[in-house]
């Protein structure tokens, strides 16, 4: 007898289970740097090889992950894979879990593009929101291309694991199951270790994809549903306690020592009470306005900077809001904090980073360790309003909101439904339109915050008026939206210059996010550039005002309140931008998922949580390109000290560990 033939049929089985499994991955790898090619760039081709080696590792630990508990149980001696329902069992569950498999490595790839990272924690948002995440793959064309891809492959996978069980399958007798135990015995430690990936205590982590200089090939070594269960996991487990401990995925230092280190970040006095975090502090404005002022805050949907004209654009976009800089305070190197709806928000009117993981306007029991922009305007009798074009209720929003101190809300439901530009909701001019109708209705002072929602896939304009590129062109329908929201921009300030009130309006203009993140880099500050303008000029003067200073979403509270506030209680993750020493270069954190960020003027220090530190000169060519941490070991560390504890005091006062303590009630 030849010695394969020894070997027992049913490790055979799942030996076969397994390399198809391998296969499959390996399929899927290609697949996916063919889909990406223009990323490898001129990278060796050795690193290419090696990529896919680490790729294996992480491929057997999911396969061996999914075989494991099923090869144990096979073993069972009334287990007999010569009957049709035995099979059945076991080829069942297989199926779901590999097309499952099948189904996130080929979704993956729009995920990438729109994200810049393998699949994780933001898939699980988005199918929070069924109706919304159909119509996105509905309106998505590639992905009636990719849908036949899953579909062949899933047949062809069912086609094949039903072949081996059937050509494999024989019975065995419990005194040759006892035989071959040995084999067995050596089969669950190999697939054991398959699962753990290395030699050591700890078993296998993404960090050890990161071996090339060429970001793409170390996110081409990583599994979609290793990353996507990883960071899952991460998740679930942040802020549980586990025998006696609390567990937070973003410690790096003592919880005191992050404190004093963010406080010394915002200018603050630290509380030298141990465990009293508080961030709060009064302002104590140079001068007033003697009145209140009302307040205008558009939170423009993905409005990039690098596609506005008087920040550098060349397209022909902008004409209405570079008009409107040439009459206001601009500021020109201002970041959002994170990549989606529900981090901006947070950020613009709460002044809260964006942190890895579910966000905190999803996050129903989370702290709240901050005061919006609604609590602080509050104080000085403000009504806040919120309008949102779309379902008011999607992410959270209006409860979120609601919980804030915002009072009064204007939904889908408040517009003209025959405006409607698709799903999503109500074209921005018509929002803008009825906002300007009910000027005279809001209570004074007022401050009215507004999502605007037409800058957004899947890219409609009301008529062709605003088709100011012609289909030919990439990216046509984008663009033609772009300079769409930038004319409902100008009919908002238009329609409120012809009422008394523009005269005792401060207008303020910044962005969610920008539209995409980048394929070819994990963090790409330019990614993350937005604008923020302040327009008053009957209140601040009628003069351009540009502000280069680096600053982000959660510095418009304080700077707002410092400008037209005496007094205010201010709880906030920014600083006010009119009252910093003329040599501080400013700083903003970036955030998407675990891959962290922190930009001061032209360094941009890179941290991917558990895998790769990295600091760059953003003047440098090849952009992203040259890693200085070693050259420059007291910046980057001081850097990294810095970004770190903002990231872990934000996170730990958000899930309620420890209890901080208000000074200001």
């Amino acid at each position: 007898m030849t010695w394969y033939k020894r070997i027992p049929n049913k490790v055979s089985i799942w030996f076969g289970i397994y390399l198809l499994g391998i296969i499959i991955g390996t399929l899927m790898r290609l697949m996916f740097l063919l889909y990406y090619r223009h990323l490898v760039g001129d990278s060796p081709f050795v690193e290419l090889l090696h990529s896919f080696w680490l790729g294996f590792r992480f491929d057997t630990s999911v396969v061996s992950i999914i075989i494991l508990p099923l090869f144990l149980i096979s073993l069972l001696p009334f287990i007999n894979f010569k009957r049709k329902l035995d099979r059945a069992v076991f080829i069942l569950p297989l199926a779901v879990v590999f097309i499952l498999s099948l189904f996130i490595s080929v979704a993956e790839l729009r995920f990438f593009e729109h994200f810049g990272s393998r699949m994780n924690y933001w898939a699980i948002e988005y199918l929070e929101s069924p109706g919304m995440f159909f119509y996105s793959i509905e309106a998505d064309t590639s992905f009636w291309f990719l849908l036949p891809i899953w579909i062949v492959t899933a047949v062809l996978f069912m086609y094949v694991i039903r072949w081996i069980f059937i050509r494999f399958s024989s019975y065995h007798s419990p005194r040759r199951i006892f035989r071959n135990g040995l084999i067995y015995l050596i089969v669950t430690a190999l697939l054991a270790f398959g699962i753990r990936g290395r030699l050591g205590m700890k078993g296998i982590d993404w960090g050890i994809a990161f071996f090339s200089d060429s970001q793409f090939l170390n996110q081409l070594s990583l599994n979609p549903v290793f990353s996507l269960s990883h960071s899952i996991y991460e998740e679930l487990k942040d802020g549980k306690t586990l025998f006696g401990y609390h567990i937070h995925r973003f410690s790096f230092y003592d919880n005191d020592e992050a404190y004093k280190t963010v406080a010394g970040m915002l200018e603050l006095n630290p509380d030298p009470n141990p465990g009293n975090y508080s961030l709060d502090y009064v302002t104590e404005p140079e001068y007033t306005l003697g009145f209140h002022p009302n307040i205008v805050l558009v939170i423009m949907e993905s409005w990039a900077a690098g596609q506005i004209g008087i920040l550098g654009s060349n397209l022909g976009l902008t004409p209405c809001f570079d008009s409107l800089s040439r009459h206001g305070i601009l500021f020109t190197d201002f970041y959002a904090n994170g990549i989606r709806t529900n981090r901006g928000i947070p950020a613009v009117t709460c002044s809260f980073p964006s942190l890895p993981g579910r966000s905190i306007m999803k996050r129903y029991a989370a702290d709240y360790p901050f005061r919006s922009l609604a609590q602080v305007l509050d104080d000085f009798d403000y009504t806040s309003i919120f309008t949102y074009g779309g379902d008011i209720e999607f992410d959270n929003m209006r409860g979120f909101l609601k919980s804030v101190g915002y009072s009064k809300f204007y939904g889908e439901k408040a517009f003209d439904n025959t405006e409607r530009l698709s799903k999503w909701g109500i074209f921005d001019h018509v929002v803008f339109k009825k906002l300007v109708k009910d000027i005279d209705r809001y209570p004074r002072p007022f401050n009215l915050t507004i999502m605007t929602i037409s800058n957004h896939e899947p890219y409609l304009i009301p008529d062709d008026r605003f088709k100011l590129y012609a289909d030919t062109v990439p990216d046509y329908d984008r663009l033609n939206t772009f300079y769409y929201s930038d004319w409902a921009i100008g009919q908002l300030v238009d329609g409120f210059r012809g009422n008394p009130v523009f005269d005792s309006t401060i207008f303020v203009f910044t962005a969610d996010h920008c539209p995409h993140q980048s394929s070819r880099y994990p963090l790409d500050p330019d990614k993350f550039h937005i604008p923020l303008l302040i327009y008053a000029p009957g209140i601040l003067g009628d003069s351009a005002i540009t502000i280069d200073r680096t600053a982000s979403q959660v510095d418009i509270i304080p700077t707002l309140a410092g400008l037209i506030l005496s007094k205010a209680k201010i709880h906030s993750w920014g600083r006010d931008q009119f009252h910093l020493g003329k040599d501080d270069p400013g700083f903003a954190v970036i955030v998407d998922e675990e891959k962290t960020g922190m930009i001061v003027g032209n360094k941009f220090y890179f941290h991917w949580v558990n895998a790769l530190k990295q600091l760059f000169n953003l003047n440098d060519t090849p952009y992203l390109e040259k890693n200085l941490a070693d050259s420059l070991p007291e910046i980057a560390a001081d850097m990294d000290k810095k970004l770190n504890s903002y990231i872990q005091l934000a996170n730990l006062l958000s899930r309620g560990e420890p209890k901080f303590q208000k000074r200001i009630k």
